[in-house]
């Protein structure tokens, strides 16, 4: 069994991916600011560890990361609140994430991204997204 990291792990795709790895005999490394209070109990399931990080620190992600064979990285937002930017979240924050995976030696990173992810769009949210894909890419 595996170990797997996975960053937004308690929203909405992020908690039923650990709820399937879980299934499936993995160990669970959940990373998230806070907790989707729709599913509170994502936080208590066996063989998993809670990490409340968010996405700025690449040291605290690494540390969370160490271990693991693999991140998914499922953390993201779908509107700007405050200092929660989609530059600040979608590129900033997986530039952290894919550093803070190299770092733990993790072998693979998946990224959950969007459909219609591209640039010069006039979609702020779109063009952040497609910015991140090119940054796992790189």
């Amino acid at each position: 069994m595996l170990k797997i990291a996975v960053t937004g792990g308690t929203g909405f795709v992020g908690r039923h991916l650990v709820r399937t790895l879980v299934r499936g005999g993995h160990r669970v490394a959940i990373i998230a600011r806070g907790w989707d209070t729709r599913d509170p109990g994502v936080r208590q399931l066996p063989q998993t560890e809670f990490y409340p990080i968010g996405l700025d620190s690449e040291d605290a992600l690494s540390e969370a990361f160490a271990g693991c064979a693999g991140v998914v990285h499922c953390a993201g937002i779908n509107r700007e609140i405050g200092g929660q930017t989609y530059q600040r979240v979608h590129i900033d924050g997986t530039r952290n994430v894919v550093k803070a995976a190299g770092r733990a030696d993790a072998r693979r990173l998946v990224m959950l991204s969007f459909l219609r992810a591209r640039p010069n769009c006039g979609s702020p949210y779109h063009e952040s997204k497609w910015e991140a894909e090119q940054v796992v890419r790189a």
